[in-house]
């Protein structure tokens, strides 16, 4: 066979339950020239069965059993066996629309581009919602193609690496991998920033091509470890510094995603006693930042100062403000009392703090009835 136009990596853990899901819809790729590649990362369910079938169906597919080392490891073995001129990532357990990389390549090849990236949709299964990413929106006035220089605001959008095809070369050239970290932890941060600060032409479609499977409404409880975050931070940091061409507007934005990632922390379960186990670690961060940026910057706005003045003074009572605060707004206190929502995948009523519900909605509540 030919090159490939495309190699699509699919990270592959405990995921029996979608994996079909996932797998038929990169089959049904209009796109017929595509590699697919499957790794396996130590499933102890019945996925490495299930790769080595679909082996067996299409001549296209690649299928790689290694021993559980997480979800960075097993991208990286994706990549270093590759062999398409655009590269894509699929996670196992989300599914994408039958021209997505039909689309995706057709435009990279019309402009030669080094990154092209596609809207998507958040699919929240605790209440069957689909949002897209609104990213056509806060991108409405761009021109394509650009370097991120010329729109560091890419840099501050949820990383969804799985959302782009990376030319293969901009990859090999350029040594870039994922960190290899036990289980999920936020890998794609450094090699979303790489990527974007290191390809001279990045462009973006605003159709919706990929569904992202996200299985809380509130992010935070996705986080099991406050450091996580903090950690990857960090290296993004250490590696930004190792270059000679960052602006204070690509690291602007990056701060100001590192705040939204404070506020998912200060979120997390645990309440008080939470809150005073990470309060050193958001000190830590707030004060490491570089400070000339932050206060000089037009791209910080007035609540970003004030959080992090706020956070820098290492006082327990600020983290309780912002985490409890939303809580004393007067529609959160009327919501509480007596709130309806009669859409059909929601259908939620509550009525002094009882809530029933068709699907459990995120808004506080003394007792949830489901429906």
């Amino acid at each position: 066979m030919s090159q490939p136009k495309v190699s699509i990596i699919v990270p592959i853990y405990g995921v029996e339950k979608y994996i079909h899901q996932c797998v038929d819809s990169i089959l049904a790729q209009t796109l017929k020239e595509i590699e697919i590649i499957l790794v396996d990362d130590g499933s102890k369910d019945n996925c490495p069965a299930i790769v080595d079938e679909y082996v067996k169906k299409d001549s296209r597919i690649i299928a790689i059993h290694q021993e559980n080392g997480g979800y960075g490891k097993a991208v990286n073995h994706g990549l270093k066996v590759a062999t398409g001129e655009y590269i894509g990532i699929v996670e196992s357990d989300d599914f994408i629309e039958p021209n997505m990389y039909e689309k995706l390549y057709v435009e990279a090849k019309r402009i030669n581009a080094d990154i092209i990236k596609c809207n998507f949709f958040s699919w929240f299964i605790e209440n069957n919602q689909k949002i897209s990413s609104q990213m056509e929106k806060k991108l409405k006035n761009a021109k394509f193609p650009c370097s991120i220089n010329e729109i560091p605001t890419l840099l501050y959008f949820h990383p969804s690496i799985w959302s782009c095809i990376y030319k293969k070369d901009l990859i090999k050239e350029h040594k870039i991998f994922m960190n290899e970290i036990p289980g999920a932890a936020w890998q794609d941060n450094l090699f979303q920033v790489q990527t974007l600060i290191l390809s001279q032409r990045i462009s973006f479609i605003s159709d919706i091509l990929y569904t992202y499977r996200k299985f809380n409404l509130n992010e935070s409880l996705d986080l099991k470890d406050a450091m996580i975050p903090y950690n990857r931070s960090m290296e993004i940091h250490k590696w930004l510094k190792t270059q000679s061409n960052i602006t204070d507007d690509v690291w602007a934005f990056l701060i100001k995603r590192e705040i939204a990632y404070m506020h998912i922390i200060i979120d997390m379960r645990g309440g008080i006693n939470h809150l005073k186990r990470v309060k050193n670690i958001l000190l830590n961060w707030v004060n490491g930042l570089p400070q000339s940026i932050v206060q000089t910057n037009k791209f910080f706005e007035k609540k970003e100062h004030e959080f992090l003045k706020r956070i820098s003074t290492g006082k327990l009572v600020w983290l309780i403000f912002y985490k409890y605060k939303r809580y004393f707004r007067l529609k959160t206190i009327r919501r509480f009392f007596f709130s309806i929502n009669t859409k059909k995948d929601i259908f939620c009523i509550q009525l002094l703090g009882i809530q029933v519900s068709k699907n459990f909605d995120h808004r506080p509540a003394l007792i949830k009835i489901k429906l």
